[in-house]
């Protein structure tokens, strides 16, 4: 039997989350559902709202928030289909109560969800994606919670299949092993993670990818020695064909204006929350091509994450701590220290 009431995280502003009681329907409608949160990870956004402001990464005061999580199907009305009781969902972001201003506040941290309109398949009118997306429960929560952060990183690997099979991806947390994973996955050869923290840099040679600490290594030596060099506009030039900032800060593009070469590709994946400086000149003489993040739903790119994993890249280990929801507080300040944590998790018993 389900609970009347249940745990919810609220957002309250900068260093301010408030646990309260939140009452359930007593009937869940015929055209809804009810879930119980098994599992659910931090974002950056999440940390960003914490230490800053929420309103610049879509979550706001007084909501419920979290929208990376595992949840389990306990309750659904007559006229649902698609789903059975028991049934792992994602419950889709915005389209999860058909309200694209909700995109991070689903609700990832609250022990139960109340999901309206439920829509896994058929006709979806004005709505362009289904509510949530189904599971396949023997790849495992741990795995399965890591697909929407990975979506991300999918989404822009996959937009540069064709586009050469080396790169460097700058930045190792969640997104830069994402992106560098599933590079590896759609057939890239060679893939350098640049990055200052040791404990995520250990993570990525784990599981066989390059590395260099510019803070330790000589980087320019290490590039040219791992990917070739050559001549170009500005000088000689590093090898790889794909770059990708999964930071979102003006290094990240010093980095690609100082060694990205003739007829390379830099993929912008990391949110830049200050205007980026380029250096026009070198990219048209050099024929570069700057993207962003790449496109495609959630359904497709996590059937690509999941055939991954099936194929034996298990991502699990990439969660570094588990919380339970009322020391949610202390798992989003660890979430901020890169040189412990990778990916922070809240579990539900």
């Amino acid at each position: 039997m389900r609970p009347n009431t249940y745990k919810a995280a609220i957002y309250k502003g900068t260093k301010n989350i408030e646990i309260i009681e939140k009452t359930l329907p007593e009937v869940c409608g015929d055209h809804d559902v009810i879930v119980k949160n098994r599992i659910a990870t931090i974002c950056g956004a999440d940390y960003n709202a914490y230490r800053g402001s929420g309103d610049a990464v879509q979550i706001w005061k007084d909501h419920e928030f979290g929208h990376e999580m595992v949840s389990e199907v306990i309750e659904m009305g007559k006229n649902v289909t698609g789903i059975e009781i028991g049934d792992w969902i994602f419950p889709n972001l915005g389209y999860a109560y058909h309200d694209r201003s909700r995109m991070a506040t689903v609700g990832g941290f609250s022990e139960y969800l109340y999901l309206p309109d439920f829509r896994l398949e058929g006709d979806f009118g004005g709505f362009d994606q289904p509510s949530a997306i189904k599971l396949d429960k023997s790849l495992g929560l741990k795995n399965l919670c890591l697909l929407e952060p990975f979506a991300v990183g999918c989404k822009a690997a996959k937009s540069l299949v064709g586009r050469g099979t080396t790169a460097v991806v700058i930045g190792s947390g969640i997104i830069g092993m994402s992106t560098a994973l599933t590079l590896k996955h759609f057939g890239f050869e060679k893939i350098m993670l640049i990055d200052f923290s040791e404990f995520r840099l250990e993570n990525a040679r784990s599981y066989g990818l390059l590395t260099c600490n510019p803070q330790k290594e000589n980087l320019q030596e290490k590039l040219f020695r791992t990917f070739g060099s050559a001549r170009a506009y500005g000088g000689e030039k590093c090898g790889a064909q794909c770059w990708v900032d999964c930071i979102g800060i003006q290094p990240c593009v010093d980095y690609y204006t100082q060694y990205g070469g003739y007829g390379t590709t830099f993929c912008i994946v990391g949110v830049h929350h200050k205007p980026a400086q380029f250096d026009a000149a070198s990219i048209c003489y050099n024929q570069q091509w700057i993207k962003g993040c790449g496109v495609g739903t959630y359904k497709d790119a996590f059937d690509d994450i999941c055939e991954m994993v099936r194929q034996g890249t298990d991502i699990s280990g990439l969660i570094s701590q588990e919380f339970p929801l009322e020391k949610i507080e202390e798992a989003l300040v660890t979430h901020g220290n890169f040189e412990i944590a990778q990916k922070v998790a809240i579990v539900y018993p």
